[in-house]
């Protein structure tokens, strides 16, 4: 590591070095990160940014949902954004939402606000920066509906704030020039009464319990629905291919939704990569 940017990055946040990745990640699986960074505000994540030197490879980790971390770990820095870049400011019926922020916690501010639009993020772990880059969605509701303007920064380190547009969002993915990073959302909500989006948030969450098997580590949904035409969604061609249950050490496909794969204790990251292996093999046999 050069160590003159070493000790700058010891004053733009907290900073480890060989530490373990598995309690930054929803499967709770990873090994170590060269060295771990997690900056102080997204003004301190910017000067990063600006200065960090080409030849170190740098990691984005924000909730840590859809992510399966290898169990070698991670060469070079990897940059957390966690609640000290996550600050949510509103304005009338507009919230700037932070990248770190908790995507349950947009939910929750907003509800206290009496804005609606953004119910639907209380069924999805994770934070608002992978919210952006996956355009997440649930229940027939996605970031982009939305979403008005995004903050980012380019590869030099500037920031700016662009329409949604820009972005290309689509399912479950988004468009970003190479070397920038979304900092903060901008969404337009609509007024309604609390009591009513609480009821709503409600409904998702006990839907959520039971249908998803939340007791266990795990990534939420593997695999990605094919495009309508096709025809089934992911978790039926799984299920169709009898993969229910199916485990590779301690990785396994839930009987209780199979398109979420567990970690039952001690899943190693290749435990997982061999089960999704194996179902794509036998998804693809079948159908």
């Amino acid at each position: 590591m050069n160590q003159p940017f070493y000790q700058t990055l010891k004053t733009l946040g907290a900073v480890q070095t060989c530490a373990p990745l598995a309690p930054y990640t929803t499967f709770k699986i990873g090994g170590p990160a060269e060295v771990l960074f997690e900056p102080n505000s997204v003004e301190s994540l910017a000067r990063f940014w600006a200065l960090k030197p080409k030849e170190i490879p740098v990691t984005i980790l924000g909730g840590g949902s859809n992510v399966l971390i290898r169990d070698g770990g991670v060469r070079g820095i990897v940059a957390v954004l966690g609640q000290k870049c996550g600050n949510i400011l509103h304005s009338g019926t507009s919230l700037y939402v932070e990248v770190g922020a908790s995507t349950g916690k947009v939910a929750r501010v907003a509800r206290g606000l009496g804005l609606s639009g953004v119910e639907f993020l209380c069924g999805i772990p994770g934070s608002m920066g992978g919210a952006l880059v996956m355009n997440a969605g649930c229940y027939g509701q996605e970031l982009k509906d939305c979403l008005i303007a995004v903050d980012v920064l380019d590869a030099s380190g500037t920031r700016h704030t662009l329409p949604a547009e820009v972005f290309k969002f689509s399912y479950r993915q988004s468009f970003l020039p190479k070397g920038w990073l979304f900092l903060a959302a901008h969404l337009r909500l609509q007024k309604s009464s609390t009591e009513k989006i609480r009821t709503q948030m409600r409904t998702i969450n006990h839907k959520r319990a039971q249908t998803q098997p939340l007791k266990w580590p795990n990534a939420g949904s593997f695999f990605k629905n094919p495009p309508k035409e096709m025809g089934e969604k992911a978790w039926q061609l799984i299920a169709d291919a009898g993969c229910v249950g199916l485990q590779k050490g301690g990785a396994k496909v839930s009987e209780k939704h199979c398109n979420f794969f567990i970690n039952t204790g001690a899943a190693t990251a290749t435990d997982m990569e061999d089960l999704a292996e194996v179902v794509a093999q036998n998804v693809y046999q079948k159908s």
